[in-house]
């Protein structure tokens, strides 16, 4: 037994806890600490000011009774405050810990494990649900922090504050009807169109100055509380609440109090009280509940509100994401003495695209934990936080609002003199130029930004109101610590319904003519000269340039990215960059499918997190690169702490070139939280979106010639080449059938004697066998035979799908009895060799022809992929050219023997008898292996189908189960 007693250790513990977190008290083994209960003693009780307090319970290993303790604390009450116990923590001690002579070094080194317990009987949540965490001291105390803050009161207080805003908004939507002029000059104030989403804009700032009222109102002598400026026995609210918020404006709080005073300036006094009514009820009820110090509350909703989203393309960060990004990117930011506030207040953070300051907000946080844990007070860095560190950039003035609101109210006590968040000029200006926002930077290190009197949206300042015209931004080139930003996706070259009525969709918010899109355009086109910018990759991308200029050497990037960033070729210049200029480089994705599959709200496409350092001039470039894929995103803070820790703690990461063995395991407690994986650095990002590593590395191995499968001792050779070597690929669909001059067709209905036949869009009912009819033809354009005839000479039978839905559709290449023109979707693929058809379709469709498919593209969509024709030119492909006469021989009789065959769906590869006797065929009798490298091509198929961005979480029929147990049975006799 330790000769220390575990009393001993708790009072030890509670001790150098609370030199960790200043603004808790801590208390270790206390009577009288539950309310009605003086007999009972918690290990240890940490209350925490406006927050409920948290329990923790320890014992030495194997700690039988500790989570049993900590479950029956909750919902108990604390005596000096009465709030209830939400959570409570189960700590275990390692045994050797009671031997130290020093107890506290001991602790400091120790190994503890933990877990938190959340709720009240009868709904208690464990995290992790299954096995402890292990971690530190440090990491003990960071996750104590937070769970102090109740993620579930927090979601509550939302949808509270979300319910009492659309209240409100109704009541002005009545406004609107009756006295539009008034409704017209609060949209004007907030630089946005009439209606509706900016009613509700404007209904939300102002139900924010009114939480921020409530919590403020004992903070200062002179505010008063809600019920005295707009209760109900208040004769008139409406003067009452703005002669309220003009005294408070008198002492601070301008990004919150500015514009909602104007705001409320503009209603009626009838309709201004009945929306005070209801905005006072929703400020009270989220009081009540707790959490009105979440800062981030207004941020959760503010994406629900915007206007031009479709158009700016811009998704709320989802908090723990936001998290989880901010953590992984502080821990790379090297040689920061986190104990310093001086230190820290020479740091530079920006976001460019800030939106609603989730980012910002995030490293805020980050930063304060960091000194907090080391001893420092974080309400002392406060000012500088504000006035020198956090920069914030965007051009929507109420995201402007939001960012402010949220930053400052991290500390509402404490004043500051100015912000670093600036509304960047964006469309046609007053003298006739055009601006595009942040991407202005590009260009100079000033940006001016609108801050006059005249257009109270873009007041921001801290404590008075700015009285210049314009303020002009210093941001300058190579001068941040951090650039962190989840900027917009938008697609200026984008062709999707949605944007049929715009001349560039990245430029069509705000009412923004045609012209003003096109000149803007054109403005962004000469900006981005030279950088990683790429109309294809979208707007993005030209944030990314942005971010890699204004970070100094040294500084860290981190990104929130479309999924097309690791794999588009688009994107191969950011890529490039990054291979050339940053080490430390860190992709984060998410394996999951639908909504699940990125880390904003709302975007229905598939994400990825870029975490790099920045190269010293002194510094040489040798490092890998460092892929995560997550089986689902962080569902809290406490899981996004969980996986940061995780990923950046580990030391050795089995690499893809190590054979088809798995990635490192990503653990959070019991439960497998991701795979982790590096590679060779480079601009070869492909292992994103993944479940199981292993299928990653037999893909790169078979990129690389060799089919090296999971559970194979060794690799096989296999003589691969490039598909763009021996063979040429076809044309995009617009030089085709595009506007004239581009295009010689016109695309109609299909005839059984068409002229110029065409496979050109995808029908799955209809394309389950390898041999496919034309669903159209082509008809030559009056003038335009000569092209007509120069195009129709790269007709094949032969035809790549560059956008295969595997959830629905059969075929990777397609065969058309006749030669065929390839449309949008089945390009033409036309070899030398009339014999290369038949070995491109039975190779594209089996398993491995799949697999590489799936490997070279883009898995941005739920099981969609989409691969570029230039793309395409690289897909690796088995080569032809060495086959033998014999072979290619037996890969025609292959393709006759199977062409009728109907496949399933691809997400079914693996339960498909066809699919199974195509697989044996290539793989034994042309190929020449053996039974078992046959049988591993179908345990192979079945790890594929079972990847997310596969079967894109569609149920496999009832009763459908892998062809593998029945193989070597008389399946094929």
């Amino acid at each position: 037994m330790p000769r220390r007693s575990e009393r001993n250790l708790n009072s030890a513990l509670g001790d150098m806890l609370q030199g960790m977190l200043s603004g808790s008290r801590v208390r270790s083994e206390n009577t009288r600490t539950i309310a009605g209960s003086p007999g009972l003693r918690p290990d240890i009780a940490l209350t925490v000011p406006g927050r409920p307090p948290v329990v923790l319970e320890a014992e030495y290993m194997p700690a039988a009774n500790a989570e049993a303790e900590a479950r029956s604390r909750l919902g108990l009450r604390v005596a000096t405050s009465g709030r209830p116990i939400e959570a409570a923590v189960a700590v275990r001690y390692p045994a050797e810990v009671g031997e130290a002579d020093d107890v506290r070094s001991a602790l400091k080194e120790a190994a503890l494990s933990y877990c938190v317990l959340t709720g009240e009987a009868g709904d208690v949540r464990r995290f992790p649900e299954n096995g402890w965490l292990d971690g530190s001291l440090d990491d003990l105390g960071d996750f104590v922090r937070l769970v102090s803050v109740p993620e579930r009161a927090v979601d509550s207080a939302a949808a509270m504050m979300q319910d009492g805003i659309e209240v409100a908004a109704s009541l002005l939507d009545e406004l609107d009807k009756l006295r539009p002029v008034i409704t017209q000059s609060i949209a004007g104030l907030l630089g946005m169109a009439n209606v509706h989403q900016t009613r509700r804009m404007a209904c939300a700032i102002m139900a924010n100055a009114l939480i921020f009222h409530q919590r403020i109102s004992g903070m200062h002598e002179n505010v008063k509380t809600l019920d005295e400026v707009c209760g109900p026995d208040v004769p008139d609210p409406q003067e009452e609440t703005l002669t309220a918020w003009t005294g408070i404006l008198a002492i601070n709080y301008w990004p919150i109090f500015a514009l909602a005073k104007d705001i409320l300036g503009q209603l009626t006094p009838g309709y201004a009280a009945l929306i005070l009514a209801k905005l006072r009820e929703t400020a009270r009820q989220i009081d009540a509940s707790g959490v009105s110090n979440a800062h981030d509350l207004t941020g959760r909703i503010f994406q629900r509100l915007i206007s031009d989203r479709k158009y700016l393309a811009t998704f709320y960060t989802l908090p723990a994401s936001a998290a989880l990004l901010a953590r992984l990117a502080v821990a790379k930011m090297k040689g920061v003495d986190w104990s310093d506030a001086d230190a820290i207040g020479k740091l530079r953070v920006g976001d460019f695209a800030c939106g609603t300051g989730a980012l910002l907000s995030a490293v805020y946080e980050q930063v304060s934990a960091r000194h907090e844990r080391l001893g420092g007070d974080p309400a002392a860095l406060h000012p500088a936080m504000l006035e020198e560190v956090l920069y914030g950039c965007d051009v929507m003035p109420t995201a402007i609002h939001i960012t402010g609101s949220t930053l400052s109210g991290v500390r509402p006590d404490i004043s500051f003199n100015r912000s670093r968040l600036y509304t960047l000029a964006y469309g046609r200006q007053a003298d006739g130029s055009v601006r595009i926002g942040s991407l202005e930077l590009l260009e100079s290190s000033a940006a001016a930004t609108l801050f006059n009197t005249g257009d109270p949206a873009r007041r921001v300042s801290g404590v008075k109101e700015e009285t210049a015209a314009y303020i002009v931004a210093d941001i300058p080139d190579e001068g941040f610590d951090l650039v962190i930003m989840n900027p917009p996706f938008t697609r200026s070259t984008t062709h999707e319904a949605v944007y049929s009525d715009t001349a560039n969709a990245a430029f069509a918010a705000f009412n923004a003519t045609r012209e003003d899109q096109r000149d803007m355009g054109k403005r962004m086109l000469r900006l981005c000269r030279g950088s990683c910018y790429h109309g294809n990759a979208g707007i993005a991308s030209a944030f990314a340039a942005l971010a890699h200029k204004k970070l100094r050497p040294g500084g860290v990037l981190a990104l929130v990215l479309p999924l097309s960033a690791a794999t588009g070729l688009s994107w191969s210049g950011f890529r490039q960059i990054l291979g050339r200029d940053y080490c430390d480089l860190t992709v984060l994705s998410i394996a999951a499918t639908r909504d699940d599959m990125s880390f904003s709200s709302d975007t229905g496409m598939a994400e990825c997190l870029v975490i790099a350092r920045k190269l010293k001039p002194s510094e040489s470039k040798n490092d890998r690169t460092h892929f995560a894929s997550l089986g689902r995103r962080p569902g809290g803070f406490a899981s996004a702490a969980s996986i940061a820790k995780n990923i950046a703690d580990r030391e050795y990461v089995r690499r893809i070139e190590d054979g088809p063995h798995g990635g490192t395991r990503l653990m959070v407690g019991d439960e497998l939280a991701g795979e982790m994986l590096t590679t060779a650095s480079g601009d070869n990002w492909r292992a994103v979106r993944m479940l199981d590593h292993s299928v990653a590395q037999t893909a790169d191995a078979l990129s690389r010639s060799k089919l090296w499968l999971p559970g194979a001792a060794a690799a096989l050779e296999l003589n691969l080449t490039r598909l763009g070597v021996i063979a040429r690929i076809g044309l995009h669909h617009r030089d085709i059938t595009g506007p004239a001059p581009r295009g010689p067709f016109d695309k109609v209905a299909p005839s059984q004697t068409a002229t110029y036949p065409a496979l050109w869009n995808h029908n799955a009912r209809s394309e389950t066998r390898m041999v496919c009819s034309p669903d159209s033809q082509l008809v030559t354009r009056a003038g335009m035979e000569a092209k007509a005839s120069e195009i129709w000479s790269i007709a094949s039978r032969a035809h790549l799908n560059v956008e295969f839905t595997f959830g629905s559709q059969a075929l990777a290449a397609a065969f058309t009895e006749r030669e065929s023109m390839g449309g949008r979707v089945w390009p033409n693929v036309t070899f030398p060799n009339a014999q290369f058809e038949y070995a491109f379709l039975i190779w594209m469709n089996s398993t491995l022809g799949l697999l590489s498919l799936w490997w070279h593209s883009s898995r941005q969509q739920s099981s969609k992929i989409s691969v570029s024709l230039r793309t395409a030119e690289t897909l690796p492909m088995l080569n032809f050219l060495s086959l033998t006469d014999a072979q290619l021989d037996v890969a025609e009789s292959i393709f006759d023997e199977l062409r009728n065959k109907e496949l399933k769906p691809a997400y079914l590869a693996d339960s498909d008898s066809n699919r199974a006797r195509l697989d044996r065929r290539v793989v034994c009798d042309l190929l020449g292996f053996d039974e078992d490298t046959y049988l591993g091509v179908r345990h192979l198929s079945a790890k594929w189908c079972a990847e997310p961005s596969v079967h894109g979480g569609k149920f496999r029929p009832k009763g459908v189960r892998p062809v593998c147990s029945r193989l070597r049975g008389d399946l094929f006799s």
